[in-house]
C-alpha cells in the first residue's frame, strides 16, 4: 500500500534502491544496511540484458533477441548469483528475479515467435494449395490455338522464401531490401515444413 510517508519511486535509482546511486557508500554487498555495493559486474549484466533481451522483448522485435545460447546462460546465471547474494534486501532482490524473469521470458518469446512464423508459413502453403486446385490451376493445356498472330509472353515467379517473406512482412521498402534476420526465420520455417525455399 503507497501512504504519503513513503519515498516515491522518482527519487529512487532502480539500480541501487537503497541509497540511490552505483557503488554506494561502505558496506558488503547483500547486507540490509543503507551501503550496499552492486559490482561492475552485476551492473554490466543488468544492462546487457536490458538491452540485448528486454529492449526487444518489449518492442516486439522477438526476431532481434540473441540466440547464442551460452550468452544467455551466463547472464541469466549472474542474475540468478546476484538474486541470491542480495536475497536480505527486498528492493535488490526485487529488481534481480524481475531481471532473471524478464531473460527467461525474451528466450520464451523469440521461440514463440519462431513458431508463430512456422504456423504462418504453412497455413499459407495450404491456403495457397487449396486456392490452386479449386481454381484448376495445376490443369494446364499444352496448346492453345491461336488465329493469324502468335504471342508470346513470360512471367517471373519470386522464390518461395521472398513470397512467404512478403505474405508475413509485407514488401520491403525501396532501397531497403529484404531484412536477413527475418528471411533466416523464414527459411528455417520453410524448411522445417517441408517447402523448398526456392524453387516452387
Amino acid at each position: 500500500m503507497i501512504t504519503n510517508t513513503m519515498i516515491g519511486y522518482e527519487k529512487r535509482s532502480m539500480i541501487n534502491p537503497v541509497n540511490g546511486s552505483y557503488g554506494g557508500s561502505s558496506g558488503s554487498g547483500g547486507s540490509s544496511g543503507s551501503g550496499v555495493n552492486i559490482t561492475l559486474e552485476e551492473l554490466q549484466s543488468l544492462y546487457a540484458i536490458e538491452q540485448l533481451y528486454t529492449l526487444n522483448l518489449a518492442n516486439a522485435t522477438y526476431e532481434n533477441i540473441p540466440t547464442n545460447l551460452t550468452q544467455y546462460l551466463e547472464l541469466r546465471q549472474a542474475a540468478n548469483a546476484a538474486l541470491l547474494k542480495y536475497g536480505s534486501n527486498p528492493g535488490l532482490a526485487v529488481l534481480f528475479k524481475i531481471t532473471v524473469d524478464a531473460i527467461t521470458g525474451s528466450i520464451n518469446a523469440y521461440g514463440l515467435n519462431a513458431l508463430n512464423i512456422e504456423t504462418q508459413v504453412q497455413n499459407t502453403y495450404l491456403e495457397t494449395t487449396i486456392q490452386e486446385i479449386i481454381s484448376g490451376v495445376n490443369v494446364t493445356r499444352a496448346f492453345s490455338e491461336t488465329q493469324g498472330t502468335f504471342a508470346m509472353s513470360r512471367s517471373f515467379n519470386l522464390a518461395p522464401i521472398f513470397r512467404y517473406y512478403i505474405s508475413l512482412y509485407g514488401v520491403p521498402l525501396g532501397g531497403v531490401g529484404f531484412d536477413p534476420v527475418r528471411l533466416a526465420l523464414v527459411l528455417t520455417a520453410l524448411q522445417n515444413s517441408g517447402i523448398d525455399p526456392y524453387n516452387g
